[in-house]
């Protein structure tokens, strides 16, 4: 039997009802044309003119309907009848066989629940972690970068200078050297700073280390039948300075206490007997005490520098040894304090072991008039005197607690690619007095600049590719006790994440010079001689040559950076004296070109912290570390042709070398792929290896580290680049290879050979390292 299929429209059916009438109309016999007059059998050409003849046009809905009707038969119809009712049929094979299933379990209808859930969840993650989602970002979607361009244009348009104003003024409303209560009121400032900004990761860590404070003081000169009593306070203060009492002891003028002065002395006979150095500070007040207990010196007495035609003026700088390591004085290289495994301060290498007293410039000129013009003359023009000509009772009675707290607070930006790795922003933020100019303003840009990524992240929801810690540290004046406590309690982890070191501390706005000082690593040093991200500063990069909280990553093989304001790194007066407050700032605040020097300095900075954590590849360039550390290893030896032999470097010059030149071709290669064809689109594989590079990249300091250290100063694990003993041959000069050099200082030529074969064979085996590290990505 075959069935008719029914009309599934109303086209359909009118055309059937019209077909059905016309068919009745229909007469039984067609009309007979034979008979029609003058009608031809023949075929003839018909012409009909239709001029005036109307012909019936299609409607628009007609036309309309007989499309659906078309449309629907010819394909609506085929795809139900051939895929979706199979499909459904199928689907409910399916969910009947997944609810029996689901029976043995539990409720079909509540698992289904917890799988649609699921499933939406997930969907949702994907959404909105691949940058599918539309929003305002400045992070680029899954493959791409950020956009470096808007984050600065918005950093530039959101600074708040009025917030920056208030910040230094709190922070210098008070002294607040470590373990104070000035100091609790600063680090909860700054505790509360980072919670307001909405950093989740914030950590305060507290150590227990060896400090003291002012106590009592006095000082008498006595020149003959002549008295003089000084009149002494707390401004008369050397942190970490031994205590002791002297009586009727000779005062001689060293000048700065160099090794070449104070051999001076002892040439002309004028260190015979027992003795006080008088000294002008120089910039290593810790090399000073070094040589005046190197000459048997029994005491020192400074004299601080003027500020301006003030001077009444005391600097109380640290008299703490870092040549020998910082952190606590008796805990020396590693962690833990007030345990069984401390040292006795008596035999810890990081304290002075004689009394020591800053006066000032006026006081100081009181004592030198008593001593005359005998002697030896120093290039100054002032003489040194003699011992018989002056006569001291000198007493520093100063609290010491050998376990007191210092506090250190670190805050955490989560990187949202390589999180595995980071870099740090520390400043110091402790100061025996007010410390208006240094250490706070330092403080102040840390905290604007944290201010400023948060401010990017809820406007773009923006993370930088590897995470950022900002760190405030306390202890500076106790050796940068709280930097180093923090790194030798958490050695390990730091090594293996920090990959760059960048301190704050030493920044100021308060002149017109427009000159950045930044000492960096020579991983570093192309970076910041890009005159394209320089933004108009005369920027002068060298090599590392002060102490300060980044002497612990440095030591042990982090590359650290110290961006600092010339007049601030000199740490002249104001700094480090009671007089270096807010109101003597505020009058410079109110100059409108003191604010465009506050916005410049932070957009710099802000710049410089997004191209080291925010650019894909880690900015360390090979070919200039290669370069200059070749031109000093030549340069030494030229100098020491005839003792020492530095060929053994050549073996790992050469891999380097081979590194350097894959890493070109390898960052060639990657920005023709990624930012030419791809249009910034960075495919997956491609991501891989870039991330393996920087691993690798972020590791070739650390490996550059003997665990055995310098000789005599093991504190120190990298031996290409560290502090030497002694600066006094080399005031400028790089902290490279630093064993050699305190081997040849002291003549000691096996040493130094050993030293330079010691070096060469970690820089060889470094490379080794870094070769076979391919394959390890670390994900």
């Amino acid at each position: 039997m075959r069935y008719e299929r029914v009309p599934n429209n109303d086209v359909e059916a009118q055309t059937s009802s019209s077909s059905m009438m016309n068919n009745e109309e229909i007469p039984m016999e067609p009309p007979s044309y034979d008979n029609v007059a003058g009608a031809s059998t023949g075929m003839l050409p018909i012409e009909i003119d239709e001029s005036g003849v109307e012909v019936p046009q299609e409607s628009y809905s007609e036309k309309m309907n007989r499309f659906r009707a078309s449309f629907s038969n010819n394909i609506i119809v085929p795809v139900r009848e051939k895929i979706v009712d199979p499909m459904a049929q199928f689907l409910s094979m399916l969910s009947e066989k997944l609810n029996f299933y689901l029976n043995k379990i539990g409720n079909p209808l509540i698992l289904r629940r917890f799988f649609y859930i699921f499933l939406m969840s997930g969907i949702t993650w994907f959404v909105m972690s691949s940058g599918l989602f539309p929003n305002e970002r400045a992070s680029g979607s899954r493959g791409t970068f950020s956009d470096h361009n808007l984050l600065m244009e918005y950093a530039r348009q959101s600074m708040d200078l009025s917030k920056m104003e208030r910040d230094l003024e709190y922070l210098s409303s008070m002294p607040h050297m470590s373990g104070t209560k000035g100091d609790y009121a600063m680090m909860k400032y700054v505790l509360d700073s980072y919670n307001n900004n909405g950093l989740k990761l914030i950590r305060d860590m507290d150590y227990m280390v060896r400090t003291n404070y002012p106590g009592n003081v006095t000082l008498v000169a006595y020149n003959g039948d002549d008295k003089l009593d000084f009149k002494l306070d707390e401004r008369n203060f050397n942190p970490l300075s031994a205590n002791g009492k002297l009586q009727k002891i000779g005062l001689i003028y060293g000048n700065k206490g160099s090794l070449d002065d104070l051999q001076k002395l002892k040439n002309e006979g004028l260190l015979e007997q027992d003795f006080i150095l008088l000294l002008h500070y120089s910039d290593f007040v810790s090399e000073q005490i070094m040589a005046a207990e190197k000459f048997k010196a029994k005491g020192v007495i400074f004299i601080s520098e003027p500020m301006g035609d003030d001077g009444d003026v005391v600097q109380t700088k640290s008299v703490a040894i870092p040549q020998y390591g910082t952190g606590d004085a008796l805990t020396p290289g590693w962690y833990g304090s007030a345990t069984a495994n401390e040292i006795d301060p008596n035999d810890s290498k990081s304290l002075s072991h004689i009394p020591s007293l800053p006066i000032s410039h006026n006081q100081g000129k009181k004592l030198l008039s008593f001593l005359g013009d005998e002697g030896v003359k120093f290039e100054n023009g002032i003489f040194s005197g003699k011992l018989d000509k002056v006569q001291i009772d000198l007493e520093v009675e100063h609290a010491i607690r050998d376990h007191h707290a210092v506090d250190d607070i670190i805050g955490k930006l989560e990187g949202r690619e390589q999180n595995d790795k980071a870099i740090i922003i520390g400043a110091s933020r402790n100061s025996v007095s007010y410390g208006s100019t240094y250490p706070n303003y330092g403080t102040v840009l840390l905290l604007s600049l944290l201010q400023l990524f948060q401010e990017m992240k809820y406007k773009y929801d923006w993370k930088p590719l590897r995470n950022i810690y900002f760190m405030s540290f306390g202890g500076d004046e106790f050796n940068f006790a709280g930097a180093t406590e923090l790194i030798e309690e958490r050695l390990t982890s730091m090594k293996d994440e920090i990959y760059t070191y960048v301190d704050v501390s030493q920044l100021g706005i308060w002149d017109d010079e427009n000159k950045l000082n930044i000492q960096t690593h020579l991983l570093l040093n192309e970076f910041f001689n890009n005159k394209d991200f320089q933004m108009g500063y005369d920027v002068n990069v060298e090599h590392i040559q002060q102490y300060g909280n980044w002497i612990p990553y440095l030591a042990n093989g982090i590359p650290v950076s110290i961006i600092s304001s010339p007049s601030i790194s000199k740490k002249q007066p104001p700094i480090d004296t009671s007089e270096d407050k807010f109101e003597a700032l505020q009058k410079k605040l109110a100059d409108p070109n003191i604010g465009e020097n506050a916005e410049k300095l932070l957009m710099y900075l802000f710049q410089t912290t997004l191209k080291l954590v925010d650019d894909p590849l880690i900015p360390f360039k090979m070919d200039g570390y290669l370069r200059e550390f070749e031109n000093k290893l030549r340069d030494m030896a030229t100098k020491y042709t005839d003792k020492l032999n530095f060929n053994a470097f050549g073996t790992g010059l050469g891999l380097w070398k081979r590194i350097s030149l894959e890493w070109v071709s390898w960052i060639k290669a990657w920005e023709n792929i990624v930012m030419s064809n791809e249009g910034g689109l960075e495919p997956s594989l491609i991501a891989v290896h870039r991330w393996t590079w920087n691993k690798k990249l972020s590791n070739v300091g650390r490996r550059q580290c003997s665990p055995s250290g310098i000789p005599n100063r093991v504190f120190y694990k990298n031996v290409l680049f560290s502090p030497t003993l002694w600066t006094q041959d080399e005031p400028n000069g790089a902290w490279i290879l630093p064993g050699v050099k305190d081997a040849i200082r002291d003549e000691d030529w096996q040493r130094a050979q050993d030293q330079i074969d010691l070096a060469a064979k970690v820089f060889a085996n470094s490379a080794d390292l870094f070769i076979e590290e391919n394959t390890d990505v670390g994900y």
